[in-house]
């Protein structure tokens, strides 16, 4: 006969605290508004995303949202970090290649298709969509992994002997200035056809490549 110290009490149950029931729902709305603000920015643009349109499309007070992130800034810190989570995504899809040159070509071309096809997240993280948030440390540590696949390359071909320069951050910081200043200038309606731009872009990429490895 079972032991009936051994069969699950009926009254036994998993009590979840008030506490934690609240930041849970806290937690799924503050992602439900970031979702709604993105689909804004990416059917009108950054500047479309305002506390009241973000409120009209959840269907709720504006007051639950300054509740959850304090002002249009802490909105547009989410959608910033949202943006380099994408990004890392984007970087980390691209196939490794044992040829180092081609695996940064291909992360370059990843780059491109990620400010083409994510373009209010670039303006966002790259392009100061939103004047009243500036990237703080949180923000800037957020980009440095959204890179890091590009480091850990950079880091691989200086240790294997192909890059001369001893800094991958400063190897990192020179190539992405440069793509990022062609994508804006393309962005900005500076150069105005597509495909200059993508051959600028790509030329730009093979110089920069070319130009490390043979230092």
């Amino acid at each position: 006969m079972q032991n009936s110290s051994d069969i699950p009490s009926a009254d036994y149950h998993q009590v979840t605290t008030y506490p934690k029931v609240k930041l849970q729902h806290n937690e799924r709305l503050k992602r439900n508004m970031i979702e709604a603000a993105a689909a804004i920015m990416q059917e009108s643009g950054p500047e479309a995303v305002t506390i009241r349109r973000v409120a009209e499309k959840m269907e709720c007070p504006t007051k639950i949202i300054y509740n959850l992130f304090g002002s249009k800034e802490g909105l547009a810190k989410e959608l910033f970090m949202e943006g380099c989570k994408l990004l890392a995504d984007v970087f980390r899809a691209v196939p490794v290649q044992t040829d180092l040159k081609q695996y940064l070509l291909d992360l370059g071309q990843a780059y491109w298709n990620f400010s083409k096809d994510h373009t209010s997240y670039y303006m966002v993280m790259f392009g100061g969509a939103f004047s009243e948030f500036k990237p703080e440390e949180e923000s800037l540590r957020a980009i440095v992994t959204a890179l890091q696949q590009v480091i850990n390359i950079i880091t691989k071909a200086i240790e294997q002997g192909f890059i001369t320069e001893k800094d991958p951050l400063l190897v990192v910081n020179l190539v992405w200035a440069s793509l990022h200043g062609v994508i804006h200038l393309y962005l900005g309606g500076h150069i105005q056809h597509e495909a200059t731009a993508k051959m600028l872009y790509d030329r730009s990429v093979s110089n920069l490549i070319q130009t490390f490895f043979e230092g």
